[in-house]
């Protein structure tokens, strides 16, 4: 009852907007019925709405009964599901009109024959559930699309009935053959040499950002054959050499320094409209020489996303992708007065030289924003993976 209480303020909410006539007038006869049923709820005593809703209630039923009859002269087991459905919603409407009967209508009193749907719809669900249990176990030896199709027929067998034994195994079964595996690894296609550790890291995170629904993605050899590789090749590798730049600049500033009085074109004091004299601020030029080294080094990474279907050994996908990181620190000393630096000069005053990374040291820093843009290109092409 409680179900049947939300379904129908849902649908109430739905239909407000509308009037018991004007859906009638329409063919409209189940949401008819429902505004039918509010206007009652209402004013049981509502001799129109009353009318209204015993025609409706009926050509309701006839309509859903004559679809029925068809369904089952066609002997489509397809069918099922769809007969399922009719039989609910008859069992449904009838406990809807049941919140208002007796009704006063034509002059004289309206209650339907209640009719026992129970034995009709567990019929029709276990029809259904056949049906496609069946249909799955059918689908399940076939391509791994009909494996998917064979999950979605065995998953809706299940939402039916629990009198298959071994429905979950199939259903897991299905799932297995219909998912697309792909194994993710990284080869060094340089003369350099890198790592294992670090050719490993650039495939190291977690492949379940990657997974979606039919798709899983790995980065170990966890079986003997994969549907797809995806192969980070690495193609490039730059280091840039040490350098050091030194530089030597002025910097002047005009800072307050006190005050003076005004004078006139004769020399004397201005004075304000009470007699005061009048001041003015008072500015002096400040500089400060300032002795500047930048150190700069960067590395940069090229390499492809390649994407081989290893059904036909073909590179279905190839994209390019780069990435870089850049070094640079600054120390300084000055000689002048500090304040008429700003505030980021003044923080590398007193900053000593240090010493540049190391070579590979930049390789991994670099390694690490190409595993982001790996990501980002095996997003991107994913359409490419069936």
């Amino acid at each position: 009852m409680k179900k049947l209480i939300v379904f129908l303020l849902a649908t109430l909410m739905i239909y407000s907007c509308d009037s018991p006539k004007k859906a009638l007038q329409r063919g409209s006869y189940e949401q008819a019925c429902i505004l039918a049923i509010k206007k009652l709820q209402k004013k049981p005593a509502d001799v129109e709405n009353a009318e209204i809703f015993t025609v409706a209630y009926q050509k309701a039923n006839q309509a859903d009964m004559d679809r029925i009859e068809y369904l089952k002269l066609s002997g489509e087991q397809t069918s099922w599901d769809e007969i399922h459905k009719l039989y609910t919603k008859l069992d449904r409407r009838q406990k809807l009109a049941e919140t208002i009967l007796p009704l006063r209508a034509g002059g004289k009193t309206v209650n339907f024959e209640h009719i026992n749907y129970n034995e009709k719809i567990i019929e029709a669900k276990n029809s259904a559930a056949d049906f496609h249990y069946n249909k799955g176990l059918d689908l399940l030896n076939g391509t791994k699309d009909e494996a998917r199709l064979a999950f979605n027929h065995l998953e809706q067998a299940r939402s039916y009935s629990s009198n298959y034994p071994d429905i979950e195994q199939k259903i897991k079964e299905a799932k297995e053959k219909g998912t697309t595996t792909v194994f993710v690894s990284s080869l060094n296609k340089t003369y350099a040499q890198l790592s294992p550790e670090f050719m490993g890291n650039l495939v190291d995170f977690g492949m379940n950002e990657l997974d979606d629904n039919w798709t899983r993605y790995f980065n170990s050899p966890v079986k003997q054959q994969f549907d797809y590789n995806i192969f980070i090749s690495i193609t490039s590798i730059y280091v840039s050499p040490n350098d050091i730049k030194e530089s030597k600049e002025i910097v002047k500033k005009e800072v307050r320094d006190g005050w003076e009085y005004e004078y006139d074109a004769k020399g004397n004091v201005k004075k304000d409209s009470v007699g005061n004299d009048l001041k003015k601020p008072k500015y002096k030029t400040i500089s400060c020489t300032v002795t500047s080294k930048i150190q700069k080094k960067f590395s940069t990474l090229k390499a492809a996303v390649e994407i081989q279907d290893n059904n036909t050994q073909r590179i279905v996908g190839s994209t390019p992708i780069e990435a870089k990181y850049e070094f640079e620190f600054i120390s300084a000393f000055a000689n002048g007065d500090l304040n008429a630096l700003d505030e980021e000069t003044k923080k590398t005053i007193g900053q000593t030289p240090v010493s540049f990374p190391a070579d590979i040291d930049m390789i991994n820093y670099a390694g690490d924003d190409l595993k982001i843009k790996i990501i980002a290109a095996i997003k991107r092409n994913k359409n490419l993976i069936k």
